[in-house]
């Protein structure tokens, strides 16, 4: 390949990363629907105005590729978790939430997914619930299939819509928990928190999962 086309090809690797990372902060920050494409192209400094139609197609392939470069970030993290919790025998409640919490935090993107991630999705689950279930499937979701299984195995002694239940309201708190740490972060100038960025914060996270899942039952 000549220096030129290798040249090319970066030029619009980075322009398609700035478009991503500044389309989930519009996303994150006012919503799915109040986000137009020309927005998106201005806040990512581009002067082209159907860049983000070239480089992705329609706004909801834009949307399916932020929803699947995060999701998979998280489930790659939680898979190795899992594999060593596993590996040290039957595991318990608590290996297993903090394999399905601690892959969340700081997410290590390309595109600033540790910016404005938790918001982003939030906002697609409040305004295309059924659209998010049906995107985040396949290698996205490996991970959080054997975290199910795992709840199911401890918490086999209650009724199974119970288990969903408590599973549902459990992922719920924590994405909107995260959500919250993640504002509080970005608002910040360096990127440090007088209360999110304690660690008595992290694991005040995963005892919350825990308890929720681990609550009698009445």
């Amino acid at each position: 390949m000549d220096l030129a086309r290798t040249q090319t090809l970066t030029r619009g690797g980075a322009t398609r990363n700035e478009l991503k990372r500044a389309a989930r902060r519009l996303f994150a920050e006012r919503g799915i629907a109040a986000v137009g494409m020309r927005e998106i192209v201005e806040a990512a400094g581009q002067r082209n105005a159907a860049a983000v139609h070239y480089y992705f197609g329609s706004k909801d392939d834009l949307l399916r590729e932020l929803l699947i470069d995060g999701a998979q970030l998280i489930d790659e993290g939680r898979r190795v978790m899992l594999d060593a919790a596993e590996a040290a025998g039957e595991p318990g409640l608590h290996a297993i939430v903090r394999a399905a919490v601690l892959p969340n935090i700081d997410l290590a993107g390309e595109t600033g997914e540790n910016e404005t991630y938790f918001r982003f999705i939030v906002g697609v689950q409040n305004e295309r619930r059924q659209w998010f279930r049906e995107t985040v499937r396949g290698d996205a979701s490996i991970g959080y299939a054997r975290y199910m299984a795992h709840i199911h195995r401890l918490l086999g002694h209650l009724p199974t819509p119970i288990v969903n239940q408590r599973i549902l309201f459990a992922g719920l708190s924590l994405q909107t928990l995260l959500a919250a740490r993640e504002a509080a972060l970005d608002a910040s100038d360096t990127g440090d928190h007088h209360f999110w960025s304690r660690p008595e914060a992290l694991e005040g996270l995963i005892d919350t999962v825990e308890a929720i899942l681990r609550g009698p039952l009445r």
